[in-house]
């Protein structure tokens, strides 16, 4: 089995203790056996971009149908509210204000001149991240990086840094716009907080086979290692385990 780490996924940016545990986790795939190298993917670190102009995009179309009218809720029907008023009061109603977001930059990167700059570019540079998959995939047979490159931050901390939030898909938006499977097992707990960490696997388009034989062999000499399921050190958050 050849693995690829990618050279873009780790390193600078990455949180000490998840980077050190993904570096240990990957010499323990070599302990079993796989071949391990290191590749190159230079479109990944668009990914985010791209990804967070055709999201909100096709969020924004399909959002559209719920108007208060044809599906989900509906609020302001009281008989005397117009069609406009229903869905204006209906949307600010059932909508949050992550997924509001969703809609206006989807609704402005689809809009007229707009379009091909925005929209267009993007679906460009997905062509791009595919075309990386492809040719890494010519060198291995799986790639893994870490899954986040921090461990959880807390329920709510971000929420007034939506870019910083976004920031925390990096590594698993690029299997996303490449339509290529992938799988996150964790890995062990990191040193600064106690909290888990992940490793990313991904495989080509309808090799999914790979992702479960390395992920049940990774798992199994982790568990070996640890003597107990991971869940069992984890910590204890507000009385409930995470």
């Amino acid at each position: 089995m050849r693995v690829g780490v990618v050279r873009e996924l780790t390193g600078e940016g990455y949180q000490p203790g998840v980077q050190q545990l993904f570096d240990e986790a990957v010499a323990l795939l070599q302990d079993l056996g796989a071949d391990v190298v290191e590749v190159s993917c230079p479109r990944f670190p668009y990914a985010l971009a791209a990804y967070y102009l055709i999201l909100p995009s096709e969020a924004s179309s399909n959002l559209a149908k719920f108007d208060g009218m044809r599906y989900g809720l509906r609020v302001g029907d009281d008989g005397d509210a117009s069609v406009e008023q229903v869905m204006s009061m209906t949307r600010a109603s059932g909508f949050g204000d992550e997924v509001v977001r969703r809609i206006m930059l989807g609704t402005y990167a689809l809009s007229a001149g707009y379009y091909d700059a925005f929209y267009g570019q993007a679906q460009k540079v997905r062509t791009l991240i595919a075309r990386d998959f492809a040719g890494a995939f010519e060198q291995c047979d799986v790639l893994v990086s870490p899954t986040t490159p921090t461990t959880a931050f807390r329920l709510g901390e971000k929420l007034d840094d939506p870019l910083a939030m976004y920031l925390n898909d990096i590594a698993t938006i690029p299997s996303n716009l490449a339509g290529t499977p992938a799988m996150s097992l964790p890995i062990g707990l990191a040193p600064e907080d106690g909290l888990p960490v992940g490793l990313q696997v991904m495989a080509p388009a309808m090799a999914d086979d790979r992702l479960y034989n390395v992920g049940a062999a990774l798992e199994a000499a982790l568990l070996a290692r640890w003597g107990s399921p991971l869940l069992n050190r984890a910590p204890t958050l507000g009385g409930v385990a995470a």
